[in-house]
């Protein structure tokens, strides 16, 4: 299997977010014609992303990791796979 970040991911997102219980919106720029910023709303939750991808991959951070997700020791992995 192959899968690779496109619009055609963006409905299987949303379900699964939808199913994790959350209330999605969008927020517009100013002239009302762009979306700006994706939301997911549960509970005391909010998560912002830019497309429904990052909304759903922070969505997971939140559910894995809740209040305190900075605290998690994840070493510097993402420099760790750029020296690669």
């Amino acid at each position: 299997m192959k899968l690779a970040e496109a619009m055609n991911t963006y409905n299987p997102a949303l379900l699964e977010i939808k199913r994790r219980g959350y209330e999605i919106s969008l927020e517009l720029t100013e002239d009302g014609l762009t979306i700006s910023t994706w939301k997911a709303m549960r509970n005391n939750i909010e998560v912002f992303g830019f497309n429904p991808l990052s909304l759903l991959g922070l969505i997971v951070i939140a559910d894995q990791y809740g209040e305190n997700w900075r605290q998690v020791d994840t070493g510097n992995l993402y420099d760790e796979i750029l020296e690669q």
